[in-house]
């Protein structure tokens, strides 16, 4: 019964997070990564719950609309971490598919920045994570709002921005690939092309790149994800429009979390371990 009251929480983050981000655009990592720092996560237990929920919202948000059997759905020979990129892959017209080796380089490339923003992790305050945190959130977002009023800004240095998004990913779990594809760049570069596609890789090699440095198994963050998925197969994801304007409604959202955030001014005293799991190993 312990069991079950604790995981209320998370229950609830998931699936009204989830619900804001359908109806507003809002951008569902920002959103979840606020309320397990206000929940008083530490940063370890912030990346290990951030990057289990992120890993498995690709599985669910990349699927959405197919029907998830594991006994049928078996592509690239029962590689069923790989079903997202597949079914990416092939809703695109066969004259606009990168080769394999297009997609292994572009993953490794944004694999490498979401790796040093994971090594940058340990050396920071935990008493003043969730700060620094909140200001690359209000950072982000005054960027997207900047990037919204004119669709030729940064268009040169597109794929940095990219990149330095994926640090944001290993240092935070913020994940905003989603607003960068509907910034859509009046001239597009090969990876802001087949960003989708790369960056379910990237998630998937850096959350576990996290549990073999940090030796992290998150519950708390797989039951999130639960909860997320189950909003989403209800109410459907919001699906960008890549018109290369910004959502106002959806960064006031975004930045209102922030907000709350900072009035808070959460203790990171950890989370309970009911539902965080350290291994016995960690690679330091």
């Amino acid at each position: 019964m312990d069991f079950l009251f604790a995981t209320l929480p998370y229950l609830n983050i998931g699936f009204f997070c989830a619900l804001l981000a359908r109806f507003t655009g809002a951008n569902l990592s920002a959103l979840v990564l606020c309320c397990f720092l206000y929940l008083g996560a530490t940063p370890m237990q912030t990346i290990g719950m951030m990057l289990t929920f992120l890993a498995f919202m690709q599985l669910t948000i990349h699927t959405q609309g197919e029907r998830l059997s594991f006994k049928t759905l078996r592509l690239f020979k029962g590689w069923r971490i790989l079903i997202p990129v597949a079914m990416l892959y092939l809703e695109l017209p066969i004259d606009q598919r990168p080769t394999r080796m297009t997609l292994v380089k572009y993953s490794v490339c944004g694999f490498i920045p979401a790796l040093l923003g994971l090594l940058a992790l340990s050396v920071i305050p935990a008493p003043y994570y969730y700060l620094i945190c909140g200001i690359l959130i209000l950072i982000v977002t005054g960027l997207i709002f900047w990037l919204g009023k004119n669709r030729k800004r940064l268009q040169t240095t597109w794929d940095a921005v990219i990149y330095a998004a994926w640090f944001l990913l290993g240092f935070c779990g913020l994940e905003w690939s989603d607003w960068l594809r509907d910034l859509k760049r009046q001239r597009v570069s090969t990876l802001a092309r087949y960003l989708a596609i790369v960056t379910v890789p990237v998630v998937f090699l850096t959350f576990v790149a996290a549990n073999i440095l940090y030796g992290i198994i998150s519950l708390s963050g797989l039951i999130t994800a639960l909860a997320a998925t189950i909003a989403i197969r209800l109410f459907g994801y919001y699906q960008v429009s890549e018109r290369g304007e910004a959502n106002p409604i959806a960064l006031g959202l975004v930045v209102l979390a922030v907000l709350c955030l900072f009035l808070v001014q959460p203790v990171p005293h950890g989370i309970t371990d009911l539902l965080y799991v350290p291994t016995s190993w960690k690679l330091w």
